[in-house]
């Protein structure tokens, strides 16, 4: 964990100044006289630059290594936070939240690109449930430090940006090796690790459209104003709460069955928060909203723990970038059926939605994982290697036998691929 720290701390800072900025955008285009509509196209516009950055991002590292690609990136983003007060007509900013976007998916992927390769198995999960819970707590503090008047908000997310630079410059952390590949190889993720891939999209369908209409569900029930936007709040206090236990567990035991489970209870809570009547205490609703939060929100970190366990070390980055990608484009997707159900059957229809995705992950990823027992049982054909286009990007001639560094499996057993 130490050699990370500085990673850590890097993106404690940037995720501070994403929070500034979340906040701050809506306000200076609505200053400006821009329409619901055109601040609609400008949050997409982020979206499309996110993707794109988190395509290009392994390339950049390939090319310059982590800490030159992190300070390349991090100077691109204090170069656009200059360039806010020059922004004016929708598709000044149109333009700006889209570069924005490439910057922080390139910043993000080389941070959990670094953080997934630095990691073990035997520590991945906890590793990576501090770096969410630090980095959500970042996120959340990020916009207490917004004063909408003059310049202020731009110069400190400037400096947040420029700070993050500095443990990764000052200070000698572990660099892990460069990528061996670059390119986005979702079929080649598929064969090896399908439930990471199938887990952070349906965790970015059912997550997104949350996020989306927490605060609608909370008027439609009967809610303050207030008290509905609490229910951010509350998903992301319960989500904190719950990553590092949950990744404790997932270090401990098969990261599949934990996924499994955490979206099987995720699938459950979500039936009873769509039996909730209206008119429900606000503290109840808060609750029932936390501790969904603390089991869906935390089975993204949870996939990329266990993507990163069964892909090779020169995968890693790449395989970050992917699963970011799969993750941006259910997010994308998801509100939309999630909005039309709500509109058919009431406020309950985000839950019956939210059920519906976790109960098919969660059959997704232990059907998968009794497939794989079956063709590891005796008397079963012998592993055969991915072709050399593959996420290994190596050609082997034949058939292997696998060896397990831990000296649990039995020799000729087969890798733990396809997980």
């Amino acid at each position: 964990m130490p050699p990370l720290l500085p990673v850590m701390a890097a993106a404690v800072l940037l995720q501070a100044g994403n929070g500034l900025l979340q906040a701050l955008l809506p306000l200076r285009m609505q200053a400006q006289g821009l329409s619901a509509a055109d601040i609609g196209m400008v949050a997409s516009a982020y979206g499309v630059g996110f993707a794109a950055g988190c395509l290009a991002a392994p390339r950049v590292v390939r090319r310059l290594g982590f800490v030159r690609a992190y300070a390349g990136l991090a100077a691109l983003m204090a170069i656009l936070a200059l360039a806010l007060p020059l922004a004016g007509g929708s598709v000044g900013w149109v333009l700006l939240r889209a570069l924005t976007g490439v910057g922080f998916a390139g910043l993000f992927t080389v941070i959990e690109g670094w953080i997934g390769s630095g990691a073990q198995d035997g520590n991945r999960g906890r590793i990576l449930a501090v770096y969410m819970v630090t980095t959500k707590l970042a996120l959340m503090a990020g916009p207490l430090l917004l004063d909408p008047g003059g310049d202020q908000p731009s110069r400190l997310l400037i400096l947040l940006i420029l700070l993050s630079v500095l443990p990764i410059a000052v200070t000698r952390p572990v660099r892990p090796a460069l990528p061996t590949a670059v390119s986005l190889d979702l079929r080649g993720l598929f064969r090896l690790a399908p439930s990471a891939l199938v887990g952070c999209f349906a965790v970015g369908v059912v997550t997104g459209t949350m996020i989306a209409f927490a605060p609608l569900y909370g008027l439609r029930i009967g809610l303050s104003e207030p008290a509905a936007a609490a229910l951010l709040v509350a998903l992301q206090g319960g989500s904190l709460l719950a990553q590092w236990p949950l990744g404790a567990l997932s270090d401990r035991r098969d990261r599949r069955v934990v996924i499994a489970a955490v979206a099987a209870t995720g699938a459950v809570l979500s039936a009873g928060l769509a039996l909730l009547p209206a008119g429900s205490p606000a503290w109840l609703v808060w609750t029932g909203f936390a501790l969904w939060g603390s089991q869906v929100l935390c089975i993204y970190a949870l996939c990329v723990a266990h993507a990163c366990d069964v892909v090779p070390s020169g995968r890693i980055v790449p395989t970050v970038s992917g699963l970011l990608v799969v993750w941006a484009a259910g997010a994308m997707v998801g509100p939309v059926p999630g909005a039309l159900l709500m509109d058919r059957i009431g406020p309950s229809g985000l839950f019956v939605y939210a059920a519906a995705g976790c109960a098919a992950l969660a059959g997704f990823v232990l059907i998968r994982r009794a497939l794989r027992e079956r063709d590891r049982a005796p008397g079963r054909p012998a592993f055969r290697p991915l072709p050399p286009d593959s996420l290994t990007g190596a050609a082997i001639s034949g058939p292997r036998p696998f060896v397990d560094p831990s000296g649990i499996a039995p020799p000729g057993a087969e890798p733990p691929d396809g997980r």
